[in-house]
């Protein structure tokens, strides 16, 4: 017991105070003009501990790029009427609600209270469990997380 309570603080610590150079964020990098944000999973997740977002903004972390699309997945190629650029995507994303170019691929996250009990995880399932999850962002985002530390981050996203 008291080992996995201290996996779950060492998650915590992670969760809150590990460093992430966010880049390529279209509705953040873009919006700020900024090409890299530095921040913690807290930067997006930032309600203290919880994770849950206290602005609803829709972000395209590249979940939906056609690189990342497996064999179960749809490939839609969209072309802008005006200036004739073309993308492909597995998920319009927000476009689909909005009609607007800008918002294809961008989705607002989910609260992550009670996390642990909703996998697959992202909107298409990519992540079959947690670790999965915590993977994409370790990729992503090139946080360089030891496996310990994926367990660990694991072990506080399943108390959430």
């Amino acid at each position: 017991m008291a080992a996995a309570r201290k996996a779950v603080a060492r998650g915590q610590e992670l969760f809150n105070s590990k460093p992430i150079q966010i880049r390529d964020v279209i509705g953040l990098n873009d919006a700020l003009a900024i090409p890299t944000i530095p921040g913690t999973c807290t930067t997006c997740h930032n309600s203290p501990n919880v994770g849950n977002h206290s602005v609803p903004l829709p972000l395209d972390i590249g979940l939906a790029d056609a690189s990342r699309r497996t064999a179960d997945m749809p490939l839609y190629t969209l072309r802008h009427k005006t200036s004739g650029a073309t993308v492909q995507t597995t998920d319009p994303g927000r476009a689909l609600i909005s009609g607007k170019w800008n918002d294809i691929g961008r989705f607002k996250g989910p609260i992550l209270r009670g996390l642990a009990t909703r996998a697959p995880y992202f909107h298409n399932g990519s992540a079959k469990d947690l670790h999965a999850a915590v993977e994409f962002y370790d990729t992503r985002f090139g946080m360089g997380l030891t496996e310990d530390e994926k367990n660990d981050l694991v072990a506080f996203l399943r108390t959430l």
